[in-house]
């Protein structure tokens, strides 16, 4: 296994790119198998990686889960050689890896907002770009009747952008 690196490694380099693997909302089974990628009740980017890259060409992943079975959630990030190829979408798939435009380039400054007793990053804050990008260890569960719910301390990693979920290109 990869070494575990704190998120406030990011703090005082410059984030040049930004990649990552969104998982939908919904599979489409409540509405006519059509999968959810945005819906207005749910203010996130749903994530199950974020990659970031940055200007001396380092690359990390963050992400929200030990898959080591220690039931471990909160945000870290690995080394990486390279960001993944990005993929196409294969039909029906709620998985789709691509660049995240979305999200600002520029010097990071992370802060911690929100941790457990056993010191893991729950939820963090990353300046950069003059914009605030939030990360939460969180997941959203589809529930009866289109509903959706946030559940804390789960796989997925829940983002935004000036506290609102992130839906144009910032790099314009």
């Amino acid at each position: 296994m990869e070494p575990l690196v704190h998120v406030t490694k990011l703090n005082g380099h410059s984030i040049v790119r930004w990649a990552g693997t969104e998982m939908a909302l919904a599979e489409g089974a409540t509405n006519g198998g059509t999968v959810i990628w945005a819906h207005p009740d749910v203010a996130y980017l749903q994530l199950i990686n974020l990659d970031v890259q940055l200007e001396d060409g380092r690359v990390y992943r963050m992400l929200s889960q030990l898959d080591d079975g220690a039931g471990y959630y909160g945000l870290y990030l690995v080394r990486r050689e390279q960001m993944d190829s990005l993929s196409s979408l294969q039909c029906g798939s709620i998985y789709r890896t691509r660049e995240i435009t979305e999200l600002p380039v520029g010097q990071a400054n992370v802060v911690v907002t929100e941790s457990d007793d056993g010191d893991a990053a729950l939820r963090i804050e990353i300046a950069v770009g003059g914009h605030t990008v939030s990360c939460w260890a969180a997941e959203v569960y589809e529930r009866a009747g289109g509903k959706f719910e946030v559940v804390q301390k789960d796989e997925s990693i829940l983002v935004q952008v000036d506290g609102r979920r992130p839906n144009q290109d910032l790099r314009k």
